[in-house]
This record gives C-alpha cells, sequence and structure tokens, in this order.
C-alpha cells in the first residue's frame, strides 16, 4: 500500500511537471504568434536576409542576395536604413553594365554603407562633391583577397573612371594570401551563437531585446552580465613582433589589386582608422595605421587618412556605439577628405 502511495504520488508530481512543460511551449508559441503579428518588422534586425555568396575563380564570397529590397534595422535602435541590391547583388540600382566610367568602391561593409544610406557613404558624398557617377561593389564582409574577387565580378568591358578601396586598419591588415574563404566573424560561445539564431528566426526575442536595449540601466546591466556586447567592442590590435610582417603583406595585396586594375586607372586608399586609437589613443592601432599608409605610399598608391578629421568628434559621434560601423558623420567628413584627395590633378 505505501509503495502504491508513492508511485501515485510521483506519478502526480510527473504529470504536474508535464502539464507545466506544455503550458510554457503553448505560451512561448502564443507569445511568438502574438509578437509576429504585432512586430512585422522584427525581421528587419536579421542581416543574414541581404547576404549571399558567389563563387569567383573558385574562392567563395560573401556578397549581397540579388534583388532584395527592403530594411535593416538595429534592434538596439542604432538604425534603420533601406537595401536595395541589383541583380549581381551589389548595391546598386544600376546593373554590372553600367559601371562603366564611374567611381568605382570596393571594400568590406564600411564601404557597403552599413547602417547608413546609400548616398549618405563616403563614395557617394565624395561623388556629389565631385559631380561623378559612383558603383558600389563591395561587400558586407570582405578582406583585401575578397576585394581582388569582387572586382573580377564585374565585366572587362566596365572600366572605372577610378577606383577608392575602403582600408579597415581594425579588419583588414593580416597576413596574405589568407588561403581559406571570406567567413562571418566567429561567434565565441554558445550564448552569443544562441543569440543570431533567436534574432534570425524569433519575432518575439526581438521585441523583448528592443524594449529592453531603450532602457539605459538595463542595458548596462546586461552589458556587465556578458549577455550584450560592450560598446565599440574592437579585437584586439596585432603584436608587435608580427606588425611588420602584416603590413608589408598587407600592402603587396593591395599592390596587387593596383596591378590588377592597370596603369591607367587611379587608385586611392582610403584608411578607416581603429576604434581603438579614436577612442583612447591607442598607441599600437595608431601605429598600424600609420604604417601601412607609410608602406602603401612607397608603393606608390595614395592614400587618405581622414583620422585627423574623425577624431575631434570623439567615437561616440564617428562610430554606431553598439554596431561598430562608421556613423553618417564619419562618412561625410570621410567623405569630403576623399573628394579633395580625388579633385586634385
Amino acid at each position: 500500500m505505501r509503495n502504491r502511495r508513492r508511485r501515485t504520488g510521483r506519478g502526480r508530481r510527473s504529470g504536474s511537471a508535464t502539464a507545466i512543460a506544455v503550458g510554457l511551449v503553448l505560451a512561448v508559441l502564443l507569445a511568438e504568434a502574438a509578437a509576429r503579428i504585432a512586430y512585422p518588422r522584427w525581421t528587419e534586425f536579421n542581416d543574414r536576409r541581404f547576404q549571399d555568396h558567389a563563387s569567383i575563380e573558385g574562392r567563395r564570397l560573401t556578397v549581397g542576395k540579388p534583388g532584395f529590397d527592403g530594411w535593416f534595422a538595429q534592434n538596439n535602435g542604432e538604425f534603420r536604413v533601406p537595401i536595395r541590391l541589383n541583380a549581381a547583388g551589389l548595391r546598386n540600382d544600376d546593373p554590372v553594365e553600367a559601371a562603366d566610367g564611374r567611381l568605382w568602391a570596393v571594400g568590406d561593409a564600411f564601404t557597403f554603407g552599413w547602417g547608413v544610406p546609400r548616398d549618405e557613404t563616403f563614395a557617394a558624398i565624395a561623388a556629389a562633391k565631385l559631380g561623378w557617377d559612383w558603383y558600389d561593389i563591395a561587400s558586407p564582409i570582405a578582406d583585401l583577397e575578397d576585394d581582388r574577387a569582387l572586382l573580377r565580378r564585374i565585366p572587362a568591358t566596365a572600366r572605372p573612371r577610378a577606383v577608392v578601396l575602403g582600408l579597415s586598419v581594425e579588419d583588414d591588415l593580416r597576413l596574405y594570401p589568407t588561403g581559406s574563404d571570406a567567413t562571418r566573424p566567429s561567434l565565441h560561445g554558445g550564448w552569443l551563437r544562441a543569440k543570431h539564431v533567436l534574432i534570425e528566426r524569433s519575432a518575439f526575442y526581438n521585441l523583448i531585446v528592443h524594449s529592453l536595449k531603450r532602457m539605459d540601466r538595463l542595458n548596462r546591466l546586461l552589458t556587465d552580465l556578458r549577455l550584450v556586447e560592450p560598446a565599440n567592442q574592437a579585437p584586439p590590435a596585432i603584436a608587435d613582433g608580427q606588425l611588420a610582417a602584416v603590413l608589408d603583406s598587407s600592402a603587396d595585396e593591395v599592390a596587387r589589386l593596383r596591378a590588377q586594375l592597370g596603369p591607367e586607372v587611379p587608385l586611392t586608399v582610403l584608411l578607416i582608422p581603429a576604434r581603438a586609437e579614436l577612442r583612447d589613443g591607442d598607441p599600437q592601432a595608431r601605429r598600424q595605421r600609420q604604417g601601412i599608409a607609410e608602406r602603401l605610399t612607397a608603393r606608390g598608391i595614395a592614400v587618405v587618412d581622414p583620422f585627423d578629421s574623425l577624431a575631434p568628434e570623439g567615437i561616440a559621434e564617428v562610430h554606431f556605439p553598439h554596431d561598430g560601423h562608421w556613423s553618417p558623420l564619419a562618412h561625410r567628413l570621410a567623405g569630403e577628405a576623399l573628394a579633395r584627395a580625388l579633385a586634385q590633378p
């Protein structure tokens, strides 16, 4: 009799736990369904919606999704911008054949215009000041090897008036050739992987996060708990012992891009300073910026360095605080510096 009572008690507890679990699952599903109805813009936070891949001579590139026409936003409210891509997955209304005779802009997400409207990117600002047409050949994710492959996607019948290469001091300096395809930045830790899955698939998660990130005190708490990435968290600087080799290799890769274009095409490299230097004058980041500028100049490649224009504004004004890419102000200042350089005979 006693054993029967024990089994009956365990069965009741097990049944209660099952009922609670089922109830929680149903509540989450109902919350998800309600969020999708009440918050239809949740998909705008998923950057993979407008990213695709292409293969150029065996190299796998990240490019835009052909024909995409929609919006991209940060769930903390830092930006919401339209993204319209042509049949080649490039951020242009015109097809690739129309690139002939224009200023070409090639590079990674900074050049692509991550977080800003297309006509507010540094290349658009420079072209407008010069009265030129321009063409965006940038990728949301690219290194210097990828930049050369991106240029090879344009038909040989189209030739540029000039080319500007956006070179990120944080991301583009490395030993080349890399021997690997460009990939999405690695997501360290199970929570970060889960977070990106939730951003892509859950309206309820995005609604909650969007609300919480608008509350400064709670946002600071989430950052302290490492549930939210710190503002303007940058990768570590290159170690002193590797710096010279990395700078030489990176400059050589830009020289290969220079040779690919041919001597008749003007090439200008626009440097994108590291956040560590803009934030607190990090000496290693400064050595990286100045070192690559010196090596490119020694190879006969024109360099525009907007650091002196950006630094007085402060990092909070020239970078989106959590996203890390340039704000419209930074694009305008860099575009103006680029226009002055391109205007010189």
